[in-house]
């Protein structure tokens, strides 16, 4: 007598616990990197999956509510790591994971981290401008007070700037060099 043949999707098959674990890897991930875990579900179920999914399809491979499957395809479709597939003949909506993992790592990091930054880096240079113009009124004691949170905020703004042409590059040509950086913390260290 053979054995039952076991839905290879389902949770409780081999397949449907290794995706699971992945799923579940990957979402806390996610989480870490302040996205949603179920959006690192869904994104695992589909890069694993050998063709597309429906949303029910993903809800229960990925065990997931369908409400929670449908925010996270609607988000995972803006940030541009899952598409929509269209198949002639099909009337429910499929989508499929992309699955240049650099190209999505690089888009987050050029949507979001480099705006991050750009925010840091304005705010930095705000705080200079106050400290500049109210230079010329102080008293002494104020006036070195002024001055030493002038060379803090300059050592951080160093930084800054040296972290957003990593940010930059990496977000354009996916490649790391984290020199910039080690220099602008070296010189800093050495005159602070």
């Amino acid at each position: 007598m053979s054995a039952p043949v076991v839905d290879p999707h389902l949770p409780d098959s081999p397949s449907g616990r290794a995706t699971l674990l992945v799923a579940d890897a990957i979402g806390e991930l996610m989480g870490l990197w302040n996205f949603k875990p179920s959006m690192g579900r869904v994104w695992v179920v589909l890069y694993l999956s050998r063709q597309p999914l429906s949303a029910d399809e993903l809800a229960k491979r990925a065990q997931l509510s369908t409400g929670s499957v449908s925010m996270s395809v609607k988000e995972l479709v803006e940030w541009g790591v899952i598409k929509r597939d269209f198949s002639p003949g099909e009337r429910r909506r499929r989508f499929a994971a992309e699955t240049d993992i650099l190209g999505m790592v690089t888009g987050v990091f050029r949507k979001r981290e480099l705006v991050w930054i750009e925010t840091l880096v304005a705010r930095l240079e705000e705080a200079q401008r106050i400290l500049d113009e109210a230079g010329p009124t102080l008293e002494p004691d104020d006036l070195v007070q002024n001055r030493f949170l002038a060379m803090r905020i300059e050592a951080l703004l160093t930084l800054a700037r040296a972290g957003r042409r990593v940010v930059e590059r990496f977000a354009r040509a996916g490649t790391l060099d984290l020199r910039g950086l080690r220099d602008a913390l070296g010189r800093r260290g050495r005159a602070g």
